[in-house]
């Protein structure tokens, strides 16, 4: 597949585009230089005609590419407001059908930490950060059917470039970082849904088999933590 990574030169950007590599035909989309891709587009999310070069002729899009968290609002707006719905609309002109967006499990952060989070609970965003998600969420739902197109919104736990494996229920391993998003752009029959972005764990923060059931993603990273941390 020729897929775009938006956010291709950041943390999640740079594992998943390296990641796909092997497998797919891969263009980068930053604000940064992208030295390890040879097919690259580099400007900010609000500027709507290099996105839609950059969207031409691919298949699929992993949205990854936004400020990756802070309060103040021109910013995020220009960023993760306005850039995203010009992702959704450029790939809409180009007839891109599939979009793996990269949301946040801190959508769900204010419920106990016993309680499993599941992708049908009501979102508790705090922050605009947080909120940007949500909003994105509810864009990438509407773009889906209105204009015929396929979208799997990830809600990513907590990714690290020094960290590999996960050592807690919201850690995202790099290995499972690239097939979780892998899944949500190539899985087959996907009109809309919502996945956790997670690697697995003994502790059932997050409901796992959604993600397995609507676009077969199955981490192979495992975190092991002890039951009476989970309440700390």
């Amino acid at each position: 597949m020729r897929i775009l990574v938006t956010g291709a030169a950041g943390r999640v950007g740079t594992t998943v585009a390296q990641g796909l590599k092997a497998r797919h035909q891969v263009r980068g989309h930053d604000r940064a230089e992208m030295p390890d891709l040879d097919d690259t587009f580099v400007s900010d999310l609000d500027d709507f005609d290099t996105l839609l070069e950059a969207t031409r002729n691919i298949d699929a899009i992993a949205h990854i590419g936004g400020l990756p968290g802070g309060n103040e609002w021109q910013p995020m707006l220009q960023s993760n407001f306005i850039g995203t719905y010009n992702v959704f609309e450029a790939a809409r002109q180009n007839g891109v059908k599939r979009i793996a967006y990269a949301s946040r499990a801190g959508v769900l952060g204010l419920y106990p930490r016993r309680q499993t989070r599941t992708i049908d609970m009501t979102t508790t965003p705090v922050g605009i950060y947080t909120v940007s998600k949500v909003f994105a969420e509810a864009l990438a739902h509407s773009f889906a059917h209105q204009h015929d197109m396929e979208f799997v919104c990830v809600r990513i736990g907590n990714f690290s470039l020094e960290r590999d494996q996960p050592e807690h229920p919201h850690h995202l391993s790099h290995g499972d970082c690239v097939r979780v998003f892998e899944q949500a752009l190539t899985h087959p029959g996907v009109k809309f849904e919502t996945v956790f972005g997670v690697s697995g764990s003994n502790w059932p923060l997050y409901d796992m088999e959604h993600g397995k059931r609507v676009i077969g993603y199955e981490p192979h990273d495992y975190a092991q933590v002890p039951e009476e941390d989970w309440d700390k």
